[in-house]
Order: C-alpha cells, then structure tokens, then sequence
C-alpha cells in the first residue's frame, strides 16, 4: 500500500507544473542568460536550471534561473536540494516572496532566485559533483538531471 500512496504523489507533485516543450526559442533565451554570465547546470522535462555563483556586499549567493512553462509564484520561499551519491546540500530561498516573470512571445517563464551560500559550498559548484537537483516550491518538486561537462 505504501509504493502506492508513493507513486500517487509523483504523480500529483507533477500535475502542478506543465511540460515544457522545446523549441528554437529556447536556444535564444539560453544564449541570452549565457551573455550575462549564467550556465545551463541542470534540466528536466518541466523546465531548465541555470546558475552561477556571485558575490554581492561580501556574502556569497548562487544566483538561479529557472526557464520553464509554469508560472511560478510563492509566499512561502523554496528549496534547492542538490545531491550526489555522498553529499546532500539544501539550500533555502533569500526571500520568501517568489514570483515568475512570464513571456508571452516565448511562452516562458523565467524564475529568478537567490540562495545564501558558504566559500565551502561554492566551491563545490565550480567542479560540478552533484548529479541531481530538487526543486521545491509550495509542496511541489522538479527534479532535474544536472548536465556533465
């Protein structure tokens, strides 16, 4: 009963958000966040994850954009969870209040938000160990498939 109630919830978790469809458009915006210095790290069927590490007043923030076809919005904040085979790292959302930017011409759209992080764990970012990220936003999760260099 259990595997059940298990896979009732990945379905349900999914239904909140829409498959993204590919076009060229997406080649555009991805070209676009990369002028600005934000790398593709991760994607799913749902949408993609972008990142960069930065620092802003002398603490170190992971910048993330997330490109999808769901409007994203949140008064509760979200999580990012990256994992690899050894390693867990949750990370919370700077500020509660989260809210897409949607494109009507691309029909995207694009989620901007900010994570406070340790020295330790932007380094971690620069050598690319995780191989999966979660993201969680009003009890719903996107797993995504972080892309190898």
């Amino acid at each position: 009963m259990g595997f059940f109630k298990k896979i009732d919830k990945v379905f349900k978790s999914s239904e909140s958000f829409n498959l993204m469809e590919r076009t060229e458009v997406d080649l555009q915006i991805e070209e676009n966040i990369k002028t600005v210095g934000i790398d593709k790290f991760a994607t799913s069927k749902y949408g993609d994850l972008y990142l960069r590490v930065n620092e802003l007043g002398g603490f170190l923030i992971l910048e993330t954009i997330i490109v999808s076809a769901t409007d994203l919005k949140s008064k509760k904040g979200s999580l990012l969870t990256f994992s690899n085979e050894n390693e867990i790292l949750k990370l919370e959302s700077d500020e509660n209040k989260i809210e897409s930017d949607f494109s009507n011409v691309v029909k995207k759209s694009v989620t901007k938000i900010d994570y406070n992080i340790t020295a330790e764990e932007a380094e971690s970012f620069k050598e690319h160990t995780y191989n999966e990220v979660r993201f969680k936003i009003n009890g719903n999760e996107i797993l995504f498939s972080v892309i190898t260099l």
